[in-house]
């Protein structure tokens, strides 16, 4: 998978925005914006999606599964007819969104699974054996090596405009995936002496529960789930609410590594944060993906330095 395959097909090379509105509106210097909704379904898990269904088609694979509640289902649907895989998605029971509609109309086979997102990934993976298809969820160490290394682009491109890495790059976190792959990218840059540091890595949660901002604020080094009964999801936090988060140890360690910061966002605060990313800087922003700048400036207002001048928040996925 190269960087000329995925530019055919649409993926990545999403908008970086100096937010220059943003800057003097909420008093943070050289403010950048890289907003992944210029790809195919609207959302950064494009990148995951086509790296996973790539290496499903390499092992020989005609079937896979992934549970879902929209965007990761959505965007294997999409991408599946590039490799002739049967999309198989799992989708709790009760749970409704536009996305679902969009998977059906494009050929995806919906499975409906009692309990929440967590318990829909028990049971595809389950099946996936029955069946012998191949299990496409996050957590998988093939998928999650793959992911990881798609996500990383997003570090490339980043630094491929500014021409260095940033002090500190926020991501919105569920199973932690991109955050992981984001820093991952970084990593790799720095190794090879294209950039003189690792940023500073931020995650934003809600408020509504996730292992990976409780485990981190806790001091914790280990992820540790939550109880199902711990989580409150809404429609708004619903992309990051979570009592389970699949690549978490990932994501964890990336904040410890660099120092990192972790914030719960309340959903009227995401709901504030998009609305004001429409209004300053004309970008139609998910709430739960408008987390990231909320989280980057409640980082600016407690552990900024002076010596700080180059910050970005990665916006996961357009409204839709």
């Amino acid at each position: 998978m190269n960087k000329s395959e995925l530019k055919e097909h649409g993926i990545g090379g999403t908008l970086f925005h100096h937010a220059k509105n943003l800057e003097r509106f909420l008093g943070i210097s050289r403010l950048y914006l890289k907003f992944e909704a210029g790809n195919p379904t609207g959302t950064m898990k494009d990148r995951a999606a086509y790296a996973v269904l790539s290496h499903a088609y390499e092992e020989g694979h005609s079937s896979i599964a992934v549970a879902s509640c929209g965007n990761y289902g959505a965007s294997i649907v999409y991408l599946s007819k590039l490799f002739e895989i049967t999309p198989h998605v799992y989708i709790p029971e009760g749970y409704e969104a536009p996305r679902i509609k969009e998977i059906l109309h494009r050929g995806g086979v919906i499975h409906r699974t009692q309990g929440t997102y967590e318990d829909a990934v028990d049971t595809s993976s389950r099946e996936v054996e029955e069946n012998g298809w191949y299990n496409g969820n996050p957590g998988i160490p093939d998928n999650t090596r793959v992911s990881l290394d798609a996500y990383a682009r997003i570090a490339s491109e980043i630094v491929d405009y500014l021409e260095y890495a940033p002090d500190v790059v926020s991501v919105p976190v569920s199973n932690g995936t991109c955050l992981a792959g984001v820093h991952h990218g970084f990593k790799k840059l720095h190794r090879r002496g294209t950039t003189s540091r690792v940023p500073v890595m931020v995650a934003a949660g809600t408020s509504g529960g996730n292992p990976v901002i409780k485990s981190f604020n806790a001091g914790k080094r280990k992820i540790t789930e939550l109880k199902p009964s711990e989580i409150t999801e809404t429609p708004i936090n619903e992309p990051l609410v979570s009592w389970r988060s699949l690549d978490g140890q990932s994501a964890l360690d990336a904040l410890h590594e660099t120092q990192g910061y972790a914030a719960y966002v309340q959903d009227e605060v995401m709901q504030a944060f998009s609305q004001l990313l429409d209004r300053e800087e004309g970008l139609s922003v998910l709430p739960a993906s408008a987390s990231a700048l909320s989280a980057l400036s409640e980082y600016v207002k407690a552990k900024a330095t002076p010596r700080m001048n180059a910050f970005v928040a990665v916006l996961t996925s357009r409204r839709y």
